[in-house]
Order: structure tokens, then sequence, then C-alpha cells
């Protein structure tokens, strides 16, 4: 039997494995039992040169077949990917937050040089005061690259030489960059180096984007299927995450209750263990 090659989303191809299927879906909850029935499934019509985005497809139908949840929560990096830049932000910090981070947002600060516009300024549980670039990318599939991290050093060096001279009351100790995709290897190896903390789609390991949203079900309200308009309207009045979603909330702003009961139930379908 001839192998069978994916056509990735950059055009480059790799074998056909049926193990990064199975990953894939124990990844969004599923059991190891339906994870290895949709990877049958998928590998019976695969043809060589299917498209990375048509496993994709096939897969989120296939766990919606199963249990409609799993659908949902697969799709929590397209879903992301559709957050507008300052949406993006303000999902970050909510996170953030959540893990105990006293956050500034959208603060202009002054460093030696220049003023900077801070996406979130952050302090640990350690007083640590950190500085947080928040980097959406509407292709989830695209690298954050070293040009990135050097702008962020860059304004860091900028922004400590300004406390130091009295422009600034921000004693900044560390960054980090906070985003949607993955990030380049040139980027890890200068992050490295200068103490740049990165957390991106899949990096670092156990403490990954999804992760830090999965452990504590820090769902972004784009995960629920409704209209756009929908979800902009939750949006603009400062609902961001699943789990803020409330009946007397949504009918202050004016949803139907037909599409509130839909949402709530979207909601506790996703969020149960």
């Amino acid at each position: 039997m001839s192998k069978i090659f994916v056509t990735k989303f950059d055009g480059r191809k790799e074998e056909f494995q049926k193990q990064k299927i199975i990953n894939t879906c124990i990844r969004a909850g599923a059991t190891e039992e339906i994870s290895k029935k949709i990877a049958d499934e998928i590998e019976k019509i695969a043809y060589d040169g299917i498209t990375t985005k048509e496993i994709y497809e096939r897969i989120k139908k296939l766990l919606e077949k199963y249990e409609k949840r799993l659908s949902s929560i697969y799709g929590l990096r397209e879903s992301i990917s559709t957050l507008d830049p300052l949406i993006f932000e303000v999902y970050v910090k909510r996170i953030l937050e959540n893990y105990n981070y006293v956050c500034e947002y959208n603060k202009i600060i002054n460093g030696a040089c220049v003023e900077h516009q801070v996406d979130i300024v952050a302090r640990s549980e350690k007083n640590e005061l950190i500085l947080v670039e928040c980097k959406r990318h509407e292709n989830p599939h695209r690298f954050c690259g070293l040009d990135v991290c050097l702008q962020v050093q860059a304004r860091l060096e900028d922004l400590k030489d300004g406390f130091q001279k009295g422009f600034n009351n921000y004693n900044f100790t560390s960054a980090w960059i906070v985003t949607n995709t993955k990030f380049s290897e040139h980027a890890k190896i200068y992050s490295s180096a200068k103490k740049i903390k990165l957390t991106g789609w899949r990096y670092p390991e156990n403490e990954s984007l999804e992760q830090l949203i999965e452990r504590k079900k820090l769902y972004p309200v784009s995960i629920l299927k409704t209209k756009k308009q929908t979800i902009q309207k939750m949006f603009n009045s400062g609902i961001i995450l699943l789990k803020e979603l409330e009946k007397e909330k949504l009918k202050e702003i004016g949803i139907k209750e037909s599409i509130i009961n839909s949402l709530l139930k979207q909601k506790e379908e996703i969020i149960k263990e």
C-alpha cells in the first residue's frame, strides 16, 4: 500500500499518521475508544494530498457526532483566532486574573527615550511586575517570530531605564509574550536567553495557552455556536469568558430568551467535567 501524504497549511507535505488524530481527539477530551474510532473513519477516507484543513473539519464533525461539547473544545484555537486584537488583550487579562495576577490594562508609560503602550501590567503573588505583550494572529497556524521578541525586549529595556531616571513608577522585573499561535525556534532561543516568558499554543509544556484555559474552564464566549452579532453584543457588554454567562446579564443586553436558553445550554455542556 502506497504512503499517503497530508498537505499542511504552509504547503509542506507530511506523512499521514493515524496516531496524531488519536492524540488530537484525546486532547479535546475524547476517550481513547472514541479517538480510535474517529481515526479509523478518517483513515478510510484519507487520500494522498488531503489537507490538514479537511482533516480538521472531519474531526470536528465526528467529535460532534459522539459528543457535542468535544467539538466546541476542539475548535478552541479557531474561536480564539476570531477575537478582535483588543478583545484578545482583555481575554488574556481575564486569564491572568484567574491565576491570581493583579492586572492593569492598556497603559501608556514613559520610557527613557519614548512612551510605550503596554497591553497589560501584571503583578504576581511574588510581587514581580511583568510587562505583558498580547499577540493575536488571525491565522492560528502562523508562527509568532523573533521580531516580536526583539520589540518586547527593547520596550522592556527602555521602560527599565525610564524607571531608573524617574520617568515612570513601574519597576518591571520581566516581560511575557502571550499569543494564540506557536513560537518560532528563534523566538524560543532568544527569549530563553533574555528571560522573556512565552505562552502560546502547545508551548511551553504543561503551561501552554490552551492548558491554562482548559485547567480553569476559561473558554471565550466565541466558542459558542451562535450568530456573530450575538457574540459581539456579549463582548461589548464586557462578557468575555463562558463562565461569565448569566441569564439576567444576557436579558439586560437585549438577547432573545430562546437564544439565551441555547447559549446557557451550550455553556453547561462545554464546562461540565
